[in-house]
């Protein structure tokens, strides 16, 4: 590939799809006038191999492990139905079907997914780009009877799908990559969105959990109000009540009445960075909250309600702290119901290419094959918030040549 490294999957990006790609053929059973062509997006290959054989004398069945290889096979051959597997490696799927549904393919595209039509696949099933979305396993006869009921000429040419699709689709734009681990994650926030119980997110520094809470917010249907962030390194002993439970005028030298955080988060999301950081006087108060959702302000004695959700995120080992005595074992209980490890970068590093073509996606420049091994191959303890700092230094560091070179890091 030379010096091409992630150019390619950059110009496909760029609506360039100019590049051979290996394809996987299957056998092909009783090939008739009748039969359909069908091109599988598959995540394994013993899916599209399943597929084959059920559909035999019916369908001729090809399959690409990797969602970038779509626009070169479509341009080589003609087919009438493509299945789309959402966690099939690749691109993020919102790009790849966008160009697919902006392409001069006339084609029906149905999604599977091996989990469940979580809410961004049923947004893009209900664009008359999208014929349908069906489960991993999934009942063939049933499957085989909406290809043959689908008419491709129903679909509305000027609907802009991959519009419809981006507002619904932060689960894969925010947190980038198609990674078996990240795949988990998007599960998890899914899951963790259509409940009301607390969240605890543990993980290193830079691997992501402030986009995870985030997501989590963005998806829940019954938190309408606001999301706040709060970094609780940034706040004082001193502080930390009146912050977080509001102060009444009086309370102490120079304050005025004013609402916390626990008032400003009132059918929204309250999330605590780094909740270790807690001083063990405001954990006992913080619990209560938790428990009745009810709170005084400092200085006052007025009952106050908030319906708030509560998503913690932390990179130390709290059994370890309460152990210690320096964290309460009763909160550590409230908050450990919910809980997801969010993965280091070097558990996936092949997201680490996607990860860096998307950011020099704005950028004029490329990275090498010699570039890219060197990012694959570096462990990455600050995780992709380290990455992407190291490519911004890159990019500076890359001056006038459009390359990225192994030179150009600092790591």
């Amino acid at each position: 590939m030379g010096s091409g490294g992630l150019r390619g999957l950059q110009n496909r990006w760029l609506h360039n799809p100019q590049r051979q790609v290996r394809f996987l053929p299957l056998p092909v059973f009783g090939i008739g006038k009748a039969m359909l062509n069908v091109l599988f997006v598959a995540a394994f290959s013993a899916d599209a191999e399943m597929l084959a054989r059920l559909s035999k004398n019916r369908w001729i069945v090809d399959y690409v492990l990797d969602n970038r290889e779509v626009l070169s096979q479509l341009a080589q051959k003609s087919y009438d139905v493509l299945f789309f597997d959402v966690e099939a490696g690749g691109m993020y799927p919102p790009d790849v079907l966008h160009e697919v549904c902006h392409s001069d393919h006339n084609i029906s595209i149905f999604l599977l997914s091996r989990q469940h039509c979580n809410p961004i696949e049923r947004k893009v099933a209900a664009s008359k780009h999208i014929a349908g979305c069906f489960l991993i396993p999934y009942d063939f006869d049933r499957l085989a009877e909406e290809v043959s009921h689908f008419d491709k000429e129903q679909r509305s040419e000027s609907a802009d799908f991959m519009e419809e699709y981006s507002q619904a689709a932060p689960l894969y734009t925010q947190l980038q990559g198609q990674s078996l681990e990240i795949q988990s994650v998007r599960n998890f926030i899914l899951d963790a969105a259509s409940r009301t119980s607390h969240v605890l997110l543990y993980g290193e520094s830079g691997s992501g959990k402030e986009v995870v809470a985030s997501l989590i917010h963005h998806y829940s249907k019954s938190r309408s109000g606001r999301y706040l962030p709060v970094n609780t390194t940034c706040i004082t002993e001193e502080l930390a009540e009146s912050l977080l439970f509001g102060s009444c005028k009086g309370a102490y030298t120079g304050a005025v009445d004013k609402d916390g955080l626990l008032a400003q988060a009132n059918r929204g999301t309250l999330f605590f960075d780094e909740i270790e950081n807690v001083p063990m006087k405001l954990q006992a108060k913080l619990l209560r909250a938790i428990e009745t959702h009810e709170y005084y302000k400092l200085g006052g004695c007025t009952k106050y309600y908030s319906d708030f959700r509560l998503i913690c995120a932390t990179n130390r080992d709290l059994e370890e702290m309460v152990h210690d005595g320096v964290f309460r074992l009763d909160l550590f209980y409230r908050l450990d119901v919910f809980h997801l490890l969010v993965p280091p970068l070097r558990r996936h590093k092949e997201d680490i290419a996607v990860l860096a073509c998307n950011y020099l996606k704005t950028t004029s420049k490329y990275l090498s094959d010699e570039a890219l091994s060197v990012l694959a191959n570096y462990n990455w303890p600050g995780n992709v918030r380290e990455l992407l700092n190291c490519l911004n230094r890159a990019v500076f560091a890359a001056k006038a040549s459009s390359v990225i070179y192994p030179q150009h890091f600092d790591i």
